[in-house]
Formats: structure tokens, C-alpha cells, sequence
């Protein structure tokens, strides 16, 4: 395999026709063609000479693979190296773009760790740093800590199988156990805050325009489910209507699950009457990153909170509508795919204590077990009588020990 380099240029950069010139600041791709398949993907650099030796890293990674061997760490890679090609790596699983910054977040700040302990090279970084590094940990919650710890695994299990360390330190990290029952971090929004939150949106400073989005997209999540990028990011053609229906028709931004789900009339027709500067979407500008469109409309959220007087995040309109779903008796089972979970064992974990329609066989099961006297065994029975029992006890003897023709012995009782 060989790695061919080129200049990805800026639309404003005056060497576009020349996509071998070095000295600008425009990103360095790489393009290689293996078994008739043509790959590009970006070196994650503008500087020639650094992208080449990872063009030639890319090249003696291949070579091994095709003889079999393993990738020696003869030549030390920084933690920054190592970083660069986790991500590449991660990248070409086509993760979800918030999926990707999390795992750039946690690395980022593994480098600022191995920046004040003056770790230069990833393969001197030990069980000890890490558990160091770890102490000093501060999240929210134990499952947020969890899955921080995770991506670190992830992590330094590619480079263990990528050569870059001779061993994998994080794979002796001790397990991070959740003890709050993750059930109760979901807080629904009552019917009483929902509308005082809705009433706030005019209480604040936003233009009208502004204020006029924001309350579309809090009851776009509240009657359809969706999180907040997949909101702010909701295009237009994927808002369907048949006649009086519409029907949110889209994919999750975070795991690509399918969602199909009814919104009430009155919602479809207050979505078609936003006014957007982009023709395709309902809400995001389209020249900003799902990242930066979901910051802009989530500082917009804690406003109206604010003004509200209550203490809520957005990620609470789409608990609210998993929860009045559950109280109306619908199935979990269908209240995990409107939600687009992968899984209903993942709704079930946050939900569970809501679903009224299993509680309800529950409560039936149970009360018709009461109501019939149980099963009680003949000699419970008698035992609980207290009459004395007789009980006849028979003695087996062997007679002579002579078989019959049948070549069986014959027994005396």
C-alpha cells in the first residue's frame, strides 16, 4: 500500500490549483488505493513533513498486518501521537459527532494530565499515573466517572494492539461502582412546570424571534421525543404531513436508530411557521457544527429556566414525553422505539418505575394469587391436622438370593 499526500485547500486559499504546495496553512490528506478500493481521509495536520511520517506509519501498519506480525514499539510515540491516531481510528467508525467529541474531551484531558507530570511518551504512562489521575476526578455522577473510565480503556487497549506500549495499564483500573440508582437522576417535568416554562419564553430578554424558536423546539421535544440536537438539527423534509397527520420522520444524531412519530397538528403547523434563515431546516443556521447549534440553543434553555424558576435541562422535555407515555398505560416496548433506543432494556433502566401497564399486570397477578388459598401438599396437610398418622413400613428380604428364569432375583415383603 502507498500513501499518496495532498493539499485539501481552503476555499479562500490562493494555491488551490496546486494541491502539492506545502507552505500553506490548508489541511494534508492522504489517499491510498487497496484492492480496488480508493480510501481519503485527513492526516489531521497541515504540516507536510509530520503528515508524511504518519503516511509512512500508515504504510508499516499495512505491511505487518499482510505478514502477520505485530507492530513493535521500537520507536516511542508521544501521548499527542497516540491521541492523533485514536481519533483517526475512531473517526473511521462513523461515530456520531458528539460521540467523538467525548472521546476528544477525556484525551484532551489526559494530555493536560501527562503535560504537568511531564509524560512525554504514552508508553511511560503507568497503572500508578492513571490512578493518580483519577482520584482527581470530579463528575456529576458515578456513571458519568464510568464512562469517562471507559473511553480511557478504549483508549490505551488501541494502543496496546497497535504496538504503541508493551503493556495496557488502564486494564488493571478498578471497576467504578454505580451505587445511585440511575432511575432516580430522571426527573420528568409535571404538568404545572411544563406550562410555567413555556410561559417564561416571553419573560426573558430574547428577541421575539428567538423566543418564538426556542418554545417551538421545547414543545418539539416534549410531544416527539427527540434530544436536543436531533431538534435543532430537524430538517424540513423530515417533518412528513398526510393530510391533518404529521409525523416526525428521522434518524437519532447519536446512534442512527430510525424515528417515526405522530406530533399533534397544532405542533406541524407552528414548525411551518418558523422563520429560519436556512431554507433546510427548521432551526440550525446550517453554517454552524450540530455542537455549536445545540450550545447556542441550550444557553437559550437556561434562560427561560431561569426565568422560570425552575431547575431544569433540556434533556428533561424528552423524559417527560417518555413518562406521560408510561402513565397512559402504552406500551414500553413502543415507547422505546418512538424514543429510538437500541434496546428496550435501555428504557426499561430509566423507566421502568413508570410503566403503568406492567405494574397494572403486576397488581392483577398478585391479587388474584391472594385471592386463592395456595397449594398445600397431603402430608403438609396432615401434618397441620396434628391426627397421628399411620404409616406402614415394609422390609425387603432377599430370598436365598436365587434368581428366576428371567435371570432377576425374587424378594420376600
Amino acid at each position: 500500500m502507498h500513501v499518496i499526500l495532498y493539499k485539501r485547500h481552503k476555499q479562500d486559499c490562493p494555491h488551490q490549483a496546486d494541491k502539492h504546495y506545502k507552505r500553506c496553512d490548508c489541511s494534508v490528506w492522504f489517499e491510498w488505493n487497496l484492492k480496488g478500493k480508493q480510501t481519503r481521509k485527513t492526516s489531521g495536520t497541515s504540516t507536510w513533513e509530520t503528515a508524511a511520517k504518519k503516511a509512512r506509519l500508515l504504510e508499516k501498519q499495512h505491511e505487518d498486518a499482510e505478514l502477520g506480525l505485530t507492530a513493535k514499539p521500537g520507536v516511542p510515540k508521544t501521548v499527542s501521537e497516540a491521541i492523533v491516531l485514536y481519533m483517526d481510528n475512531k473517526r473511521g467508525e462513523d461515530l456520531a459527532i458528539n460521540t467523538l467529541y467525548k472521546h476528544k474531551l477525556t484525551l484532551s484531558r489526559l494530555q493536560e494530565f501527562c503535560d504537568r507530570e511531564g509524560l512525554l511518551h504514552v508508553k511511560d504512562i503507568t497503572l500508578a499515573y492513571l490512578t493518580t489521575w483519577r482520584s482527581h476526578w470530579t463528575y456529576e455522577s458515578p456513571l458519568a466517572k464510568r464512562n469517562n473510565q471507559e473511553r480511557v480503556k478504549g483508549f490505551f487497549k488501541f494502543c496496546y494492539q497497535a504496538g504503541l506500549i508493551p503493556a495496557n495499564p488502564a486494564a488493571q483500573l478498578s471497576a467504578i461502582q454505580i451505587k445511585v440508582d440511575e432511575a432516580n437522576s430522571v426527573r420528568p417535568f409535571e404538568p404545572k412546570e411544563y406550562e410555567q416554562i413555556l410561559a417564561a419564553v416571553g419573560k426573558t430578554t430574547m428577541t421575539p424571534r428567538n423566543a418564538t424558536r426556542v418554545k417551538a423546539c421545547m414543545q418539539l421535544q416534549r410531544w416527539s421525543g427527540l434530544s436536543l440536537v436531533d431538534a435543532v438539527c430537524l430538517s424540513k423534509d423530515e417533518l412528513v404531513q398526510d393530510g391533518k397527520t404529521f409525523r416526525v420522520r428521522t434518524h437519532r444524531r447519536k446512534t442512527g436508530v430510525h424515528i417515526n412519530n405522530v406530533i399533534p397538528a397544532w405542533l406541524g403547523h407552528d414548525l411551518l411557521a418558523i422563520k429560519n434563515d436556512n431554507s433546510k431546516y427548521f432551526f440550525a443556521s446550517g453554517t454552524a457544527t450540530p455542537k455549536g447549534a445545540v450550545s447556542t440553543f441550550d444557553k437559550m434553555y437556561r434562560r427561560v429556566f431561569k426565568a422560570a424558576g425552575v431547575d431544569g435541562s433540556s434533556h428533561e422535555f424528552r423524559h417527560t414525553f417518555s413518562v406521560e407515555l408510561l402513565k397512559a398505560g402504552v406500551d414500553i416496548r413502543k415507547v422505546s422505539k418512538a424514543l429510538g433506543h437500541s434496546s428496550v432494556l435501555i428504557t426499561e433502566r430509566f423507566y421502568a418505575k413508570w410503566n403503568k401497564a406492567q405494574q397494572d399486570i403486576l397488581d392483577g397477578d398478585l391479587a388474584t394469587a391472594w385471592g386463592k388459598p395456595p397449594k398445600v401438599s397431603k402430608i403438609e396437610t396432615l401434618r397441620r391436622s396434628k391426627k397421628p398418622v399411620q404409616v406402614q413400613v415394609f422390609a425387603f428380604q432377599q430370598s436365598n438370593g436365587q434368581r428366576d428364569k428371567n435371570g432377576s432375583r425374587s424378594y420376600e415383603r
